[in-house]
């Protein structure tokens, strides 16, 4: 893909991943994500789920209420998936966009709030806001503890947010006569002084909008719907769409379709952000996974990484924790993601030893190496009776596995350096 605008990623591109089927807080639907730009925590959030009871509440809220209210869970998790913290806002909105800001070790989120009922009896946002995450805590619409609410444009609905990280730009999208987006300086918006700097319309999307977010001079914008049973005219792969979009013109710049985690259950798109590890931007889109539930959430990436002689690290080396009884052999397990003409591969490196009398699991896989559908290849082991060679198989349960040790015929140990497989 040749380059045009500065920020423009090739969305047709190798995917790499970031989180892989986590749970949240609650067990509805990912409807966006933010990335804190110093910690690297992902924050989730989602429609609160049904039949609980939050602080002040008299007794249990079915999720039709919370959906008509606007009633929406942050959860916070690491970089691994773990789940370490999550607050609760109502009457905020639906959640489909939010950033994560960092103002000297203190996270601040920017979501929608002051919702407000649609035709359909759903909470939409009308309003922009900012406020600490504190873990634990149940904020209200209206609150001191946010920041004073900006409406862009009187009467506007569905009004939300993101930020880029690389610009420091704060994006607001909502509806006025047509859906727009609209840049901000984040500083001066943090103060309270709201001053566009540009304004752009909506292009056709292709499809039912699920999440944008900006890299420099580039809108991204994520659509499509679930693969699920009771959505039969949308089959594997599904219709999710990306589209980038030129911010200084509004034009279409490219629109692929996205055919990344194939083998994800339900695989609704859902959320769009930046990050910028290393050095180097990366793009991420979500998908809630999981039928009939609870869902849980996928984050994939899209590297601005450049290429070296033909191959671009898509995951550097990450080591691959082992499972009990085994041990490594000279090197460690490890992995990494690469793109070979324009495929992403999974390679493994390093070696293991023990007593395989049977199929075994040999360790865990990081989220970042973890496929949606199988990745096999063969491997050397011990030689015995002329059998030389066993299969290693990295699956979506994040395990890998050796195939071949028999009580005949035990594996005693394994090389994976010569594993190379493509990865999807």
């Amino acid at each position: 893909m040749s380059v045009s605008v500065e920020g423009q990623i090739d969305i047709a591109g190798p995917v790499g991943k970031l989180l892989h089927r986590r749970p949240l807080k609650n067990t509805t639907v990912m409807q966006s994500f933010g990335i804190d730009p110093v910690g690297g925590d992902v924050f989730v959030l989602q429609v609160v789920q049904g039949g609980l009871t939050l602080t002040g509440e008299s007794g249990p809220v079915s999720g039709a209420d919370r959906i008509a209210h606007g009633d929406l869970c942050v959860t916070r998790l690491t970089q691994t998936g773990a789940i370490t913290g999550f607050m609760y806002l109502r009457g905020f909105g639906h959640g489909v966009s939010m950033a994560v800001e960092n103002r000297a070790g203190v996270v601040r989120l920017w979501t929608e709030t002051a919702s407000q009922r649609n035709s359909k009896d759903e909470g939409y946002g009308t309003a922009v806001t900012h406020f600490e995450f504190r873990s634990g805590t149940v904020l209200d619409h209206g609150s001191p503890l946010h920041a004073q609410p900006y409406t862009p444009a009187v009467g506007a609905t569905g009004v939300t947010c993101t930020i880029d990280p690389t610009t420091d730009r704060l994006v607001v999208r909502l509806s006025s006569g047509g859906m727009k987006y609209e840049s901000y300086d984040l500083a001066k918006a943090a103060a309270g002084i709201w001053e566009p700097i540009t304004r752009i319309a909506q292009p056709d999307p292709k499809g039912v909008f699920q999440g944008y977010a900006s890299l420099g001079g580039v809108l991204y914008m994520l659509a499509g719907e679930a693969i699920a049973d009771d959505n039969p005219d949308n089959p594997p792969p599904g219709n999710t769409y990306l589209t980038a979009v030129d911010w200084a013109t509004g034009a279409v710049l490219d629109q692929q379709r996205v055919l990344a985690a194939p083998g994800l259950e339900y695989r609704e798109p859902e959320g769009m952000a930046v990050s910028v590890r290393d050095g180097v931007p990366h793009l991420h889109f979500g998908f809630a996974g999981e039928d009939p539930g609870p869902r849980t959430c996928t984050i994939m990436s899209l590297s601005q990484a450049p290429e070296t002689d033909g191959v671009k690290v898509l995951t550097d080396w990450t080591p691959i924790p082992l499972a009990a009884g085994v041990t490594a052999d000279q090197n460690a397990p490890e992995g990494r993601l690469i793109s070979l003409a324009g495929t992403t591969t999974l390679q493994l490196s390093g070696g293991v030893k023990g007593s395989f009398d049977a199929d075994a699991v040999i360790g865990t896989l990081p989220d970042a190496l973890t496929p949606t559908m199988v990745a096999r290849a063969n491997v050397a082991r011990n030689n015995d009776a002329g059998v030389c060679v066993a299969r290693v198989e990295a699956d979506s349960d994040r395990e890998l596995r050796l195939y071949g040790g028999r009580a005949t015929n035990a594996v005693t140990w394994a090389q994976l350096d010569s594993f190379s497989a493509v990865w999807r």
